[in-house]
């Protein structure tokens, strides 16, 4: 067998009888598991797994190599444990992290406490790049971990949630809605600052806008968030952000955060890494060090 995750694909269906859990406990989608099932089907010339009521049973075919396939997995793990400890205390590299402004501002500051108290001598370093450019760093080993909203990422690609976001409304502290609350028609007619970025969310709050007759009322339109409390300052506008964002600003710039009149759904950040470096001892401690932390300050940014 040329794929290696091929064989833990079969191992979990083998111990799951559900290609759902197995997705779950393998870090992938359930689609990729489907997919690997597939190959299977067609290296083996049977279908090794059939679905039986709500469990995905083996085939007699499946009972017979599955002895010797599971050895072989077992083999690999027995050398793949010979693998040296990492150790985060003498590690000197620069991780590199693909996030957008927004992570930047909200998610670096815990982290960098964190890796400076834990692993003193390692540096960070962010990049910025569209979704074929993440995907080839990630691949490559050019970026470490990306972090953010990017379900479009998928290709050989583990993905964890480490928080969930909904979004606010913000605008300068002596807005004339300030004080008075954020009505739903108050919301439409008002002037809008819409931040334009990819898996940011935009299209979900233009829509939302026009469906609830505000469709002329967007004045500005920007590919940055951090310059969104800036334009706020001097005008009326108002600015749809995640919560996350908007209390991290609201600390530093004198705004008004308000709930959000309108129903628009609420979104996972996740951490992203690939399977090239899935079981690297360094790549995992640092996305479970970064896990744990963003997963801490959930609390804090609701």
């Amino acid at each position: 067998m040329k794929d290696l995750n091929l064989l833990y694909t079969f191992e979990a269906l083998w111990r799951d009888h559900s290609a759902s859990i197995a997705a779950q406990n393998l870090g992938v989608t359930q689609a990729a598991v489907s997919g690997s099932l597939k190959r299977l089907r067609n290296d083996y010339g049977d279908r090794l797994f059939t679905l039986v009521g709500r469990r995905m049973e083996p085939t007699p075919f499946c009972v017979h190599i599955a002895p010797r396939l599971l050895a072989s997995l077992a083999m690999v793990r027995e050398a793949g444990s010979q693998m040296p400890v990492f150790d985060p205390k003498n590690c000197e590299k620069s991780f590199v992290f693909r996030m957008r402004d927004i992570g930047e501002v909200v998610c670096l500051p815990p982290i960098l406490s964190e890796l400076s108290r834990v692993a003193p001598q390692a540096r960070i370093h962010t990049v910025l790049g569209g979704m074929d450019e993440t995907l080839n760093g990630l691949s490559t080993g050019r970026i470490d971990l990306a972090l953010g909203f990017m379900p479009a990422l998928q290709t050989d690609i583990h993905r964890t949630p480490v928080f969930s976001q909904h979004y606010v409304c913000a605008m300068r502290k002596d807005h004339p809605l300030a004080k008075r609350g954020l009505s739903l028609e108050a919301f439409v007619t008002s002037e809008h600052l819409l931040v334009e970025s990819g898996g940011s969310g935009h299209l979900a709050l233009e829509r939302a806008l026009v469906d609830a007759g505000g469709r002329d009322c967007i004045k500005m339109r920007t590919p940055q968030f951090l310059s969104g409390p800036h334009l706020l300052l001097d005008t009326d506008m108002i600015w749809t952000l995640p919560i996350s964002l908007g209390k991290t600003l609201a600390r530093f710039y004198p705004l008004a955060i308000h709930p959000l009149p309108l129903q628009i759904p609420s979104f996972e950040i996740d951490l992203y890494w690939h399977d090239r470096f899935h079981r690297d001892p360094q790549n995992k401690w640092l996305r479970e060090m970064v896990g744990q932390v963003l997963r801490s300050q959930q609390s804090a940014w609701q």
